[in-house]
């Protein structure tokens, strides 16, 4: 479903005061008045898209193609069995630097990285599950899950706040390179396809 124009544009001067409201102070340091004076946009406005200034924030992930955690991962064409673990996010990233700067920047970080966060975690715990021979303990899977997520959202950190200094696709061939010699030594994983 298509949405209309003006709900598009009304989101996106918003998204754009928030990026250019974060280059200059500490997020939690911004208010909704500051935000709508910014987009030059009614506060009512403001009510009719968003909750919040942190719903606003992670109004950002659908800007960059990610509306729910099943949106993550992409079929590998390098390695069968396995998801391309990180391209989505270093490419929607790459392709909106400033949004990304907003999400990951070290004042904000809570709410988006927490988010971010807990969608790694879950599409992860899915792909495990999915791909385990179902002899793995609870916690031991649980243990890897954390892993993978703390160290993608570690690595897309230290890649945006060092203002990308590799390609996406160089970024998420090395994550998936540590990720999937990690995860062959696993046993209980089955590397088959599907």
């Amino acid at each position: 479903m298509k949405t209309d124009r003006r709900v598009d544009k009304t989101q996106k001067a918003l998204r754009n005061a928030l990026s250019a409201l974060i280059a200059e102070k500490p997020y939690e340091d911004i208010t909704v008045t500051e935000l709508v004076e910014r987009a030059n946009i009614a506060r009512s406005s403001f009510y009719a898209h968003f909750r919040d200034k942190d719903d606003l924030l992670l109004s950002g992930f659908k800007e960059i193609g990610i509306s729910s955690s099943d949106d993550i991962f992409v079929e590998s064409e390098q390695n069968s069995g396995y998801p391309n673990f990180a391209i989505v996010l270093f490419r929607g990233a790459e392709e909106w630097k400033e949004m990304a700067k907003a999400f990951l920047n070290l004042d904000s970080a809570t709410v988006a990285s927490h988010h971010m966060r807990n969608m790694l975690v879950i599409q992860t715990r899915e792909w495990l599950q999915k791909h385990s021979d179902g002899k793995m303990a609870a916690k031991e899977l649980e243990a890897i899950v954390h892993y993978l997520a703390s160290a993608l959202l570690g690595l897309l950190t230290w890649w945006v706040l060092n203002d990308f200094p590799f390609s996406a696709i160089v970024m998420s061939d090395k994550f998936n390179e540590l990720a999937v010699s990690g995860l062959q030594g696993i046993e209980s994983i089955n590397l088959q396809p599907g």
